[in-house]
């Protein structure tokens, strides 16, 4: 995909997360309507991994390919577990702790998401990862967001100022990383694009899939956007 190309589509992910950070200021959505959108995201990202992202990166490592993935994955884990409060995506547990470690938290998810953008535009997955982002952005702005209204420990003024920072966060990334990343070997963009596939996992599996099968009486509702999302992504095998 042409650069320019990218950086219009980083545009439009700084405005879609923006228009999600901003949004609980004003309104707050209906659980059943986020479940909804978090399980399409959840499609939209395990799709990403497994249709797109895993199949690139065991070309470039081979049998190699699963430690890039772990770190990934055990990455996010240990992060949100044991030394961040991450704030759930899903938008219905408690919410731990308000402030900066939750922002921080989601925060170096979005660094992660602008990573990966920058290594698929070295592997002709531009358009795939793009959408992923985009799409996980909204709801991730939209819960942090809430979280930070809910707590009643910060003016309007300032979550809106915090929200366009967090806005900020994976189109800079992406920037920063497709131009170190030029030259680079594509061994070393293989493991980027393998670590950034291990976030996409963690996040899809420990963020958002539980939002699919909660205790709702429209769960099967969320089944089915869970699967358009999986849909959605195998179908664009044809044209990424």
């Amino acid at each position: 995909m042409d650069n320019t190309l990218i950086y219009i589509f980083l545009s439009f992910i700084f405005a879609v997360t923006l228009v999600g950070g901003w949004i609980p200021t004003i309104k707050v959505w209906s659980q059943n309507t986020f479940r909804l959108l978090i399980s399409f995201c959840a499609g939209i990202l395990l799709g990403a991994v497994f249709f797109h992202m895993t199949p690139v990166v065991s070309l470039i490592l081979g049998k190699q390919m699963g430690f890039p993935i772990m770190i990934g994955f055990l990455g996010i884990y240990v992060m949100e577990k044991f030394v961040m409060v991450h704030p759930c995506e899903e938008g219905a547990c408690d919410y731990h702790k308000i402030g900066v470690a939750a922002y921080v938290g989601i925060g170096f998810h979005s660094i992660l998401d602008g990573v990966a953008i920058g290594a698929g535009s070295m592997l002709n997955l531009s358009m795939v990862i793009l959408l992923a982002v985009t799409l996980h952005k909204f709801p991730a702005a939209l819960a942090l967001s809430s979280i930070l209204v809910k707590g009643g420990e910060y003016s309007r003024r300032k979550i809106l100022v915090s929200m366009f920072v967090f806005a900020l966060a994976t189109p800079l990334g992406a920037i920063l990383s497709m131009h170190l990343m030029e030259g680079v070997q594509s061994y070393l963009i293989g493991f980027a694009l393998g670590v950034s596939a291990g976030t996409f996992l963690y996040i899809s599996i420990g963020d958002l899939l539980p939002t699919v099968h909660e205790q709702d009486e429209k769960k099967y509702h969320n089944l089915v956007s869970l699967s358009l999302g999986l849909i959605v992504m195998f179908v664009s095998m044809d044209i990424a």
